[in-house]
């Protein structure tokens, strides 16, 4: 399975007021349909075949209309569209979209949160970009980082998913996550690279509320020195949140509700939530339930009815 937008996994320029949709059906309700198809294919699939297909049919639709607006495809569509052409796409084609963006949301043509993704998201990854060019300063770490992170996600995959063997493995991953927050405290990107330093709160947010609660100020730390990704603080700060029994912020935790399926937990000014996720590079909160809900279908047990 794919891993989405991390797109975590956070981050504007322009205003974030979304303007209201145009009352009434979208002009093209079957290109709204392929465009959420499309993008639903290249977050979620492992099939070259099939992503590269869908690369190809969006480019196609982007060179022959531009950007579909909210006229023509309606407020969500016109959102899922900017995603997908951000998705895994070469630096040229992202500037190109960039550029399209701004002009069609200066005239309300797309949603504002659209662009406010799109610009933190090519700031998160050309920082990623010119940290890999610079070796980490400790390997050793980032090595033992990333051997703990495959054992973590290896027992979280869907097929043969088996929640005694998930739990098992986060309680190895313990005791060796412990003495390394104490010799190291929370790893830089400068450290041992951006992906272990990403695959570090991932160990981290399946650990105890002790453990987010201890490495909170050092992450937050580090991202306002630009040494850890903004979306990694807003996974452990949400993950806190609800274990204190608060709502969350970002929107980045679902739980199991009474029929076996997952959906948001409780967010705090969930009119804003899609605002605050855009300006840390991360999709709407819908779009992310909808993934987590198709990629993860066997997470809570008692699965029943649809929520």
């Amino acid at each position: 399975m794919k891993k989405y937008l991390s797109l975590a996994l956070i981050l504007v320029g322009c205003a974030l007021a979304l303007p209201a949709s145009p009352a009434g059906a979208p002009e093209d309700a079957a290109k709204a349909a392929k465009i959420q198809k499309l993008l639903f294919t290249v977050l979620t699939t492992d099939n070259e075949g099939a992503d590269a297909a869908a690369k190809a049919e969006m480019r196609a639709m982007f060179e022959q209309r531009g950007l579909p607006t909210i006229a023509e495809v309606g407020d969500e569509a016109a959102y899922e569209f900017v995603v997908l052409a951000f998705y895994q796409q070469p630096e040229d084609f992202r500037t190109r979209v960039l550029v399209e963006a701004r002009q069609a949301a200066a005239k309300h043509e797309i949603p504002a949160d659209a662009l406010a993704f799109l610009e933190a998201r090519l700031r998160i990854d050309r920082a990623r970009a010119a940290a890999k060019k610079t070796p980490p300063t400790d390997p050793e770490l980032r090595d033992t980082i990333l051997r703990m992170a495959v054992a973590d996600q290896d027992v979280r995959r869907p097929e043969g998913f088996d929640m005694d063997k998930m739990e098992a493995v986060d309680r190895e991953n313990e005791a060796p996550l412990r003495d390394l927050i104490e010799n190291h405290g929370v790893p830089t990107i400068s450290q041992v690279g951006p992906k272990a330093a990403g695959a570090f709160v991932v160990l981290v947010q399946h650990q105890s509320t002790e453990f987010r609660r201890r490495i909170l100020p050092g992450l937050k730390a580090n991202v306002d020195a630009g040494e850890a990704d903004a979306e990694a603080y807003a996974l452990v700060y949400d993950r806190f949140e609800r274990n204190e029994g608060r709502p969350q912020e970002y929107g980045t935790q679902l739980e199991c509700n009474a029929k076996g399926y997952l959906v948001e937990a409780p967010i705090d000014d969930s009119e804003g939530v899609d605002r605050r996720r855009a300006e840390l590079g991360m999709v709407r909160v819908g779009l992310y339930e909808r993934l987590i809900q198709q990629t993860q279908p066997n997470t809570c047990p008692g699965r029943g009815s649809k929520p």
